[in-house]
């Protein structure tokens, strides 16, 4: 392997599945003009820096809603992370005696609220390419089921699950089953929205989490959490605390959003959030759309690209993300090699068990992890040649 990119090369970002770098144009000049020039906090004040403040987070609110073709903005509640917005959506619903099934390419930000909320769970293992199949999952269902968890598109390989076809044979389920017993499915789109159309109908969900941070460009520290209106009475706040929507109650809101925000918000991230979406149109013509074609055939070129050199494994199929996960076997472990790519080519990659352990037994990477490579709204065919020629040279150092 040369020595002669050793420090000296164009960094290269390809964690985008971790989160996206640079962030799209606007907003940092967002948040710091929030900042800056106004700096409130909404509905605790008439003044003009609240209204202002409350308008931000009225029209983020509000654009979210209609990408995400939601019944109404009440629907959609800001959280802090996409991690808490899970975590609220699972303590929030599930009780004491329910059942949960969930895939085992989820986050531990799903699975580990499930654990923390019942026993009473199945996690069903997907293929060795990384895919759920629906009759499986539904294979699981008891009377007492009353959530069913399936994220959007895995962080480890890219690969889109069948999220919608998992909700329409839960509404038959649902049809034989009384009101108090109905199945409620839980969507992870925390990889997916901003790069592929995320519809909360045409999927089916009745919960569906995501950030600002990875696909929208935008910044860390918020996310949203999309709730159907028949559970609006149903969910449960995960935290009691000021909400600014009736202080004298002694109990939190029970109207959505408010129940589910309670403390004062991060309007600069709003903000922030607000910037990176403004181009957006609703539903299926939202950004995602239009993304969705370059960066299936990113995908393409990445895997095929990996998959040609002799030494290395790709683990799992090729999905509709640009991201893939490798192995280079026992005399290279993942974080000796993300750190090769680093240091060497100049190259940003992730190392290990990216969060979701689970989905590594079927891949057969579960004794150290893979190494993550996750492409952007910002990576081009040549940033995929360049990673690729970077991995080619190390394999080929190892059988020297």
């Amino acid at each position: 392997m040369s020595d002669s990119n050793a420090g000296g090369s164009q960094r290269l970002y390809l964690d985008h599945a971790s989160t996206s770098w640079p962030k799209r144009e606007g907003v940092v000049e967002a948040m710091a003009a929030f900042m800056v020039d106004c700096g409130a906090s909404p509905s605790r004040g008439q003044y003009k820096s609240a209204r202002q403040a409350g308008t931000i987070v009225q029209q983020t609110r509000q654009r979210l809603a209609e990408v995400l073709n939601a019944e109404d903005s009440s629907c959609v509640s800001f959280q802090s992370g996409c991690t808490v917005a899970l975590n609220v959506a699972i303590q929030g619903l599930v009780r004491s005696g329910e059942h949960v099934i969930a895939s085992s390419v989820e986050h531990n930000s799903v699975l580990r609220p499930i654990f923390a909320a019942t026993d009473l769970y199945d996690i069903v293992d997907c293929d060795s390419d990384g895919r759920m199949q629906v009759d499986r999952i539904i294979s699981r269902v008891c009377d007492s089921t009353r959530l069913i968890a399936l994220t959007h598109a895995s962080n480890v390989t890219g690969i889109v699950q069948p999220v919608r076809e998992l909700s329409a044979a839960v509404l038959e389920l649902n049809q034989q089953r009384p009101a108090d017993r109905q199945i409620v499915v839980l969507c992870d789109a925390a990889q997916t929205f901003g790069y592929l159309p995320v519809d909360v109908g045409a999927l089916g969900v009745q919960l569906l989490a995501a950030p600002a941070h990875k696909g929208c460009g935008g910044p860390s520290g918020i996310a949203f959490l999309y709730v159907h209106p028949t559970l609006h009475g149903t969910i449960r706040p995960l935290i009691q605390g000021g909400s600014g929507h009736d202080g004298l109650s002694e109990t939190m809101p029970v109207e959505m959003p408010g129940c589910l925000e309670p403390g004062t918000m991060n309007i600069a991230a709003i903000a922030g959030w607000q910037a990176a979406i403004q181009d957006w149109g609703p539903g299926e013509k939202d950004a995602g759309q239009l993304f969705a074609g370059q960066l299936q055939q990113h995908a393409v070129r990445l895997h095929n690209g990996l998959a040609s050199i002799d030494g290395i494994r790709v683990v799992g199929g090729v999905g509709a993300l640009p991201i893939a996960s490798i192995d280079f076997g026992p005399m290279l472990p993942p974080s000796d090699a993300a750190a090769i790519l680093d240091h060497d080519f100049g190259i940003d990659v992730r190392a290990g068990f990216h969060c979701a352990a689970r989905i590594h037994r079927a891949l057969g990477t579960q004794s150290s992890g893979t190494v993550r490579i996750s492409c952007g709204h910002t990576t081009t065919a040549a940033d995929i040649d360049r990673v690729v020629q970077a991995v080619a040279e190390i394999a080929a150092s190892l059988n020297v």
